[in-house]
C-alpha cells in the first residue's frame, strides 16, 4: 500500500514505435505543460492530402507511453481525423515524474496546445480518454475549457481514484480504509463530470474488463449529464473494447457532433 502511486502511474521511456511504423503522415511536437515542464507528443494526420474531419486528443492509460498507446487511435488518422497523442510527465520523452496535479495539468496544457496551433481548426475538437486517461480528460476539461471541444469518448474509465484503487485491491473491508487513507480523491472525475453538460459524451467499457470493472464504467455514465450513451462491449477485456465495430460506432458519433 505505501506505493498506491504506482496504482495509477507505469511510465516507461521504451520506445515501443517510431513515426516510421505508422501509415500516416507523424509530426513530433514539444510543448510545456503549466508549469514549464517539457512535454512530448505526435500528431498524426489523415494524409494524401486529406482535409481532417476533425482533430482527437487521445488521453492514454497508465503504462508505457505514447509510442505504446499510439496503437489504439491510429487507425482514427486513417479514417481522416488528425490524431494528437503525448505524454503525461514522467512517460516517454516528457520531462518530469508523474503524480496526480502534475498529470492533469499537462492534460490541460495539451488542448490548449492543440487549440492554440493555427494549422488546426479549434472549434472542431474531439476528445477520446481510455482508462486513466478517461479521468485526466474529465477533469481537465472540467477544471479547464472545453472551448472548441464537440464530443468527448471516455473508454474503460471509472469516476472515483478510491473506488477503483479498492476495486483493483480486491475490494475488501481491509483494503477499504487503507485506501481512503492513502489515495486522494483530488482531481476525480465525479467532480468534474456534471460541469460538462451539453457536450455529446460516449462511455464505452467491455463487460469483460477485469481490471476497471463495467460497474465503474457504469457508475460513470450515471453521474455524467446529458447528452450521453453508455455502449458495453461484450467480451472485451481492459482497454479492448474500441476495437471491431466499436470502430464504426466511435466514427459515427463523432461524425454526428461535428454536423451539429
Amino acid at each position: 500500500m505505501m506505493g498506491c502511486n504506482r496504482l495509477f502511474y507505469y511510465p516507461s521511456s521504451r520506445e515501443y514505435r517510431t513515426p516510421r511504423d505508422l501509415a500516416v503522415p507523424v509530426e513530433e511536437v514539444r510543448f510545456k505543460s503549466e508549469d514549464g515542464t517539457g512535454l512530448h507528443g505526435w500528431l498524426l494526420r489523415p494524409g494524401e492530402g486529406r482535409e481532417a474531419a476533425g482533430t482527437v486528443v487521445h488521453f492514454h492509460g497508465n503504462a508505457q507511453n505514447l509510442s505504446a498507446h499510439v496503437g489504439f487511435v491510429a487507425w482514427l488518422a486513417e479514417r481522416g481525423y488528425n490524431v494528437f497523442v503525448f505524454d503525461y510527465r514522467g512517460y516517454g520523452k516528457s520531462e518530469g515524474s508523474p503524480e496526480r496535479s502534475g498529470v492533469i495539468a499537462d492534460s490541460r496544457a495539451a488542448l490548449a496546445y492543440i487549440r492554440g496551433r493555427k494549422d488546426i481548426d479549434s472549434r472542431r475538437l474531439l476528445v477520446l480518454g481510455q482508462s486513466l486517461g478517461g479521468a485526466c480528460a474529465l477533469a481537465a476539461l472540467g477544471e479547464g475549457s472545453t472551448e472548441g471541444v464537440r464530443a468527448i469518448a471516455i473508454d474503460s474509465s471509472f469516476l472515483s481514484y478510491r473506488k477503483v484503487a479498492n476495486s483493483v485491491l480486491g475490494g475488501t473491508v481491509l483494503t477499504k480504509p487503507l485506501v481512503w487513507l492513502l489515495v486522494s480523491s483530488d482531481h476525480d472525475p465525479e467532480d468534474s463530470i456534471s460541469r460538462l453538460e451539453g457536450i455529446p459524451l460516449l462511455f464505452i467499457h467491455g463487460d469483460a474488463d477485469r481490471l476497471v470493472r463495467i460497474s465503474n464504467g457504469r457508475e460513470l455514465f450515471e453521474a455524467a449529464p446529458e447528452p450521453k450513451r453508455f455502449l458495453a462491449v461484450p467480451g472485451a477485456k481492459h482497454m479492448h473494447a474500441l476495437e471491431g465495430s466499436t470502430r464504426d460506432e466511435l466514427v459515427k458519433f463523432f461524425s454526428e457532433a461535428l454536423a451539429d
